[in-house]
């Protein structure tokens, strides 16, 4: 039996969600870490609001940046079959900037979660299904943009 080569869309939706895998792992073990760093000192007090403004401001986008960003000279790589890591256009394209702004608002909300209390129920439960709502949607946005690309 012969297996089909992946399409374009697929090999989209596998480089994106190992990009958003990275990222929520880098993200993990960045707030893991400071939430048992703080709390084991005396001195610095719990880890404020502040903290969290500056990890959703800050970091997320950095640590996107990165990993998505990554992903996407890859895509633009395979698809236009060059042998360099080179962009097809100078701006993220519509399935690009979807597939980022998804990213960012549920890693803002997990983070969020994770940050008003780390160990009850509703984050056990809320935390995966953020991470798996915004999978879902990276897969339907480019699907969607992939069979409706002359419209952008």
């Amino acid at each position: 039996m012969f297996l089909s080569p992946m399409t374009p869309t697929t090999t989209t939706i596998l480089l994106y969600l190992v990009a958003l895998f990275l990222t929520v792992a880098t993200l993990w073990a960045f707030s893991y870490s400071t939430q048992t760093s703080y709390s084991t000192q005396t001195i610095v007090p719990k880890t404020g609001p502040q903290f969290v403004w500056v990890l959703i401001v800050v970091v997320i986008p950095f640590v996107m940046l990165f990993y998505f960003g990554l992903a996407f000279l890859i895509d633009d790589t395979i698809s236009e079959g060059a042998a360099w890591l080179t962009p097809k256009e100078e701006e993220l394209s519509f399935t690009e900037s979807l597939v980022a702004a998804v990213s960012y608002v549920g890693l803002s909300g997990w983070l969020w979660l994770r940050w008003r209390n780390l160990k009850a129920p509703s984050t056990k439960i809320l935390g995966p299904a953020i991470i798996a709502m915004v999978v879902i949607l990276i897969i339907v946005s480019v699907n969607w943009a992939a069979y409706n690309d002359q419209i952008f």
